[in-house]
């Protein structure tokens, strides 16, 4: 399972680095763009994180100017992240490449096999919930 897993994450990194993203940083910045504002705690639900991995993940995206963030008004011991006009440009350079990635392993896949993968991994984290 976790070579089958590095081999996937290494196939969707080699297309995401034209744009020099890693496989989690394009998770976030996916995420952070569907939500518009969000917060570390819904991006650590969202993309089943532990707060750690989570911090260490956003820390270049903030330093890189693709994710900004600001005080929360409503909780002052929690941040709003949102994307930068550059994040959201970056993201959005980062789709298409993520779509062909997509297609591209379904392809060498097969349906069975990719409906095979799909299906384990919603097994898993709902057992884990």
């Amino acid at each position: 399972m976790r070579k089958s897993t590095r081999l996937i994450t290494q196939f969707y990194e080699e297309r995401l680095s034209t744009v020099g993203l890693k496989v989690g940083q394009f998770s976030i910045l996916r995420a952070t763009h569907y939500r518009k504002k969000t917060t570390n705690k819904e991006l650590q639900s969202i993309l089943v994180l532990d707060q750690t991995t989570l911090s260490r993940a956003i820390k270049p995206l903030i330093r890189d100017g693709l994710l900004t963030t600001s005080a929360d008004e409503d909780d002052l011991r929690s941040k709003i992240i949102s994307l930068t006009p550059q994040g959201e440009k970056t993201y959005l350079k980062a789709l298409p490449l993520w779509q062909e990635a997509q297609k591209s392993l379904r392809k060498k896949l097969g349906d069975k096999e990719t409906k095979n993968i799909l299906d384990l991994s919603e097994s898993f984290i709902t057992k884990l919930a």
